[in-house]
This record gives structure tokens, sequence and C-alpha cells, in this order.
């Protein structure tokens, strides 16, 4: 599966939709701020895709991976989590990319609990850190923070358990990650996963890079469901 995601257009921050009291969402989650426009439509195209070549086949978890930075990995994995969520699909976003923002930066005022404190504790459940319908059927784990540890934390056993939990109260997780190229924690989480769309960004990610990411996640299990081509 090969898809394309059209340039974003520029909408003003007073456009940006609220959720309740505490929740707000940024412009750029063009799902909401502008659902006629190009962009929009090239997210409901990819939509279908992982409808068809993923959900209906039985598959729950899904990461979103990049071999760099600026291909905008956060971009995609939350736009696709709201139009899922539009479909009457129950999405669980998780922000497990624990070096930056992220997903988080899209969704103003979540709590500062999420995957980190999950990942550092013995004793909590996902629930605790997991804000419940941000949007409908739209749940959201944000990350938590930046940890000095995030690839060892990761690799325990605890976020495994959370996919596993996670993935018997949702019909998807769609699960963002960091820069392949920067860190290791991307294959991690694929490879917990078992599924994951790579995306890259038109005159800005290599092609040997992107060929190079592909090589190692299938090499370590991982099933490639298709690549998303952004600012096309």
């Amino acid at each position: 599966m090969t898809s394309t995601v059209s340039p974003l257009r520029a909408v003003p921050p007073e456009e940006s939709a609220g959720v309740g009291s505490a929740i707000t969402v940024s412009p750029e989650i063009v799902m909401l701020s502008d659902p006629a426009g190009a962009t929009a439509e090239s997210i409901r195209h990819l939509r279908t895709r992982i409808i068809a070549q993923h959900i209906d086949r039985g598959r729950r978890v899904l990461a979103v991976c990049s071999a760099a930075r600026g291909a905008g990995c956060s971009f995609v994995a939350s736009n696709l989590a709201v139009a899922c969520a539009q479909a009457d699909i129950r999405v669980l976003l998780v922000n497990a990319d624990m070096r930056q923002s992220g997903v988080d930066g899209f969704f103003g005022g979540i709590p500062n609990a999420g995957l980190m404190q999950y990942l550092a504790s013995d004793t909590m459940r996902p629930d605790e850190v997991t804000e419940a319908e941000i949007l409908s059927n739209l749940w959201l784990t944000p990350s938590g923070g930046v940890p000095s540890d995030a690839q060892e934390l990761l690799s325990a056993h605890r976020f495994e358990s959370f996919v596993n939990v996670s993935m018997r109260q949702f019909d998807l997780l769609i699960i963002d990650t960091p820069p392949a190229n920067q860190y290791a924690d991307a294959q991690r989480i694929a490879a917990v996963a078992g599924y994951a769309i790579l995306v890259a960004r038109k005159n800005k990610t290599y092609t040997h890079d992107l060929a190079e990411l592909s090589r190692q996640m299938t090499s370590d299990g991982v099933s490639l469901v298709g690549t998303v081509l952004n600012a096309y």
C-alpha cells in the first residue's frame, strides 16, 4: 500500500477545535479544522486502506514510523486516529515518542501523566494514564514526559503488557514513534505492535534511509502495511 498526504493548509489558531472544558485540538488536526480540504481527503483514503488491509483482517495495532525527524509522523498518526474515530472505530492513540512532544503537541490541556509513568511503575494500569474520549471514539495516552531512559523503559515487559491489555479494549491502537535513524525506540515499538506504516516527506526523506528502515523492520518480523508520502 502506498498513500499520499497533500500539503497542510494554514488555519488561524482561533479556528482550532475545542473538546470539552480542558482539551483543545490544534488546527493541524485537519480532519476537524479543514475537513473538506485535500489533506483531509488524503487521510480518508489512507483510512480506507487501513480498514481494508489491516482492521478487517483482525489486526488491532499499528505503529507509525519514519526514518528521520520532520517526515510528519505525528501529524499522520494523529489525523489517521481522528479519521478512524470518525468512522465509528474505537481508537487509542498512543504517543510513544518520549523524545519530544509529538502527538501531545496537537492536543492541549492533557494531564502530565502518560506512558512514561506507566512504564516506570509496577502497579499502574493503562487506563490510569489514558484520557477517555477526547473526541467521540478517540482515547489518548500521552507520552508523560521525556525520560532519560526511554529505550530501557520501552524494552521492558511493561510496554508489551500495555499493548496487550489495550488491544483487548479498543478496535485499533495507533502508536506514534520517534525517528528511527536517531533512536532504536521505533524498531522496538514496531516489533511489539507487529505491524507498521512508514511515513516519508517529499524532498526531505532519503530513499536510502526509508529502504534501510524497511529492511530492518522486516528482519525484525514487522509486517509493513504500507508507506505514506507526506506533503505530496
